[in-house]
């Protein structure tokens, strides 16, 4: 809801055109003179001003100006009597949006606020929207036919029609930010820009006015108010990275917001509402956090209503050869470089290695392939020297079934967890460090219900 802050040193006028905002839909506040009108200012943020120029105590023009130096992005509308085209022409140059001369329509002053908000609207989804273009088909980006991104595949349009707060749990690298950008793209926001912050690159002590927003003189070097990325995120997604790296003192506010969709600026003393769905990502394990003491519980189950696990790449070795394709054909049109693909053996590469550094890893690798590439495809002789195949050992008559062998190792860690914890799906799960949901994958692939069964019997 945009906030109008209305100033007319006549209280008739100042009364009707309150009224008339209100009815519009808009949180209005009003003044009746200068003095009070720049102190309302400098203690909340508004979207737009609508100003007379003469009032009782000073010139609208001084007002403007003065509000411009506190917040340069304001739009203000000035009231000016008709015939005064010297005062308009100050306006304008003293940054107004607009002008309109008295006696004026109030569908006509209702129709320009609109315009003005509409423009500051259009100004802050440039400013925040990002450069890279999400395909329209937000399924492009899922790559991969494995279990696990099937059953991403299958949550996102369910979770995506929803405001539900959506926990993204994984490896670094595994591609939760593309997750995210995923959902925002099902959903019936897409057309507003996806915010993101990534809490731990940002310092501590700035991380609130980043998140929030500040008012001018909250602190050291806040010279203007500032909106806060929240505020951008209204109708729209904001996406936590790394949220187990918010400190502690952040927590209580991030609740907050979670819980009753309101805040304040650092400084500020006006309740902020926003409608925002929340994507949050995390890279540890923050039930661990919340019995360390440095995430709060509540804030864990507020979190976590929907998780959503991101496998690591190893997990998924039968998405390799089509995700590194995909990723190749990104490479190609960033570098400007034509290549035919990957020869079998460089693809066999690709799915023994072990990828500790997942998605991300594999897209590094490629692109500097990509680059060193003299020939028409990628072979395992353009990839780093503990990705290459060791041709020596292709003609041996006995392979060493890697993947089975981790496999036999996963099953006998789960079974052990499980026998120790008396079957206690939930303890056991903690016990080996994996999420529920992680957990619960496992499960079912290596079909240890029908395993405890067996053991009843027996």
């Amino acid at each position: 809801m945009s906030r109008i802050l209305l100033v007319d040193d006549e209280r008739k006028i100042l009364k009707l055109l309150s009224h008339n905002f209100t009815d519009a839909g808009y949180t209005v506040s009003a003044a009746e003179s200068a003095r009070v009108a720049l102190d309302l200012f400098r203690k909340s943020i508004f979207d737009l001003v609508i100003t007379d120029v003469v009032l009782e105590d000073g010139s609208g023009l001084d007002l403007l100006r003065e509000m411009k130096e506190i917040n340069p992005a304001i739009q203000v509308i000035v009231i000016t009597a008709y015939g005064s085209v010297l005062d308009a022409v100050a306006a304008m140059k003293a940054g107004a949006f607009d002008y309109i001369l008295k006696p004026f329509e109030l569908e006509a002053l209702l129709l320009l606020a609109q315009r003005a908000l509409e423009a500051s609207l259009i100004k802050e989804e440039i400013q925040y929207l990002r450069q890279q273009i999400t395909p329209a088909n937000w399924a492009e980006r899922l790559v991969g036919q494995s279990s696990a991104i099937l059953e991403i595949k299958r949550l996102i349009p369910i979770v995506a029609a929803t405001k539900t707060t959506i926990l993204l749990q994984g490896e670094t690298g595994t591609g939760k930010e593309v997750v995210a950008e995923a959902i925002h793209q099902a959903s019936a926001e897409r057309n507003r820009p996806l915010i993101k912050i990534n809490c731990p690159a940002i310092p501590r002590d700035l991380l609130e006015s980043e998140l929030f927003g500040h008012v001018k003189g909250a602190f050291s070097g806040a010279i203007t108010s500032k909106k806060g990325k929240f505020e951008y995120a209204h109708k729209s997604t904001i996406f936590l990275d790394e949220i187990g790296e918010m400190p502690v003192e952040l927590q209580t506010k991030l609740l907050r917001v979670l819980q009753e969709k309101t805040f304040e600026r650092v400084g500020g003393i006006e309740q902020i509402q926003v409608d925002v769905r929340v994507i949050a990502a995390t890279n540890t394990d923050l039930k661990k956090k919340v019995q360390a003491g440095t995430f709060r519980e509540d804030l864990y189950f507020r979190l976590n209503v929907m998780p959503i696990f991101v496998p690591p790449l190893r997990d998924r070795r039968e998405d390799i050869p089509d995700l590194a394709l995909h990723l190749l054909a990104c490479i190609q049109n960033r570098i400007n470089k034509r290549l035919d693909g990957l020869s079998a053996g460089a693809i066999e590469a690709l799915k023994r290695y072990a990828w500790p550094g997942n998605v991300r890893e594999l897209a590094n690798v490629l692109e500097r392939a990509a680059l060193l590439c003299s020939g028409k495809k990628i072979s395992e002789k353009d990839l780093p020297s503990e990705l290459a195949l060791d041709l020596s050992t292709a003609a041996k008559p006995e392979p060493l079934h890697f993947k089975e062998t981790l496999d036999q190792i996963r099953r006998e860690s789960m079974l052990e967890a499980l026998r120790r914890t008396g079957w206690k799906k939930k303890e056991a799960a903690l016990l080996l460090g994996l999420s529920p949901r992680a957990f619960s994958y496992y499960l079912g692939k290596y079909d240890l219900d029908k395993e405890r069964a067996q053991e009843k019997e027996s």
